[in-house]
């Protein structure tokens, strides 16, 4: 349920954002990519220049100061990292659930309210020589909103067209 929870999640804030997410079925350490869609001539498109992404909903995240720790596998560290400076962008997007899971979840007459949390973190570097797992410090301020996600997709468009 919290896998997908957490996709529900992004997928709410992508939508709001003007894009969509496609959903990788297979592991090959992208759980999803961002589109956006952009209406040209009258029609409605993909623009071209997406957004990877790595998606891990937590209920054990918790917060230090400005910045909330988390501990990320080794092989997923290292694909963030690793990605080539030309290449999409990539992303971990981690949703973070709080209480017991009857409470993250609520349908009224005229809503749904999905109790959660969500942040990006990036980064770039060389691979981790650790064995087990990499504690990556996530900034609050990378809230992950539908304005964050406009400024992925741009930062990815500028990218594409340097």
């Amino acid at each position: 349920m919290l896998d997908e929870l957490a996709t529900a999640y992004v997928q709410a804030v992508a939508a709001v954002a003007g894009a969509t997410i496609a959903v990788s079925r297979r592991d090959y350490g992208v759980d999803g990519t961002l589109k956006q869609i952009v209406r040209v001539a009258g029609s409605f498109i993909e623009s071209g220049f997406p957004v990877d992404f790595q998606l891990k909903g937590t209920t054990t995240a918790s917060l230090r100061g400005r910045r909330l720790p988390y501990d990320l596998k080794v092989r997923n560290y290292d694909l963030i990292v690793s990605r080539a400076p030309f290449g999409t962008p990539y992303y971990l997007y981690l949703v973070c659930f709080e209480g017991a899971p009857e409470e993250w979840f609520t349908l009224g007459p005229g809503e749904l309210i999905l109790r959660a949390s969500a942040y990006w973190w990036t980064g770039a570097g060389p691979r981790s020589p650790n064995s087990s797992t990499v504690r990556i410090h996530v900034p609050l301020e990378n809230r992950l909103t539908p304005a964050a996600i406009e400024q992925m997709l741009q930062e990815s468009k500028e990218r594409f067209e340097e």
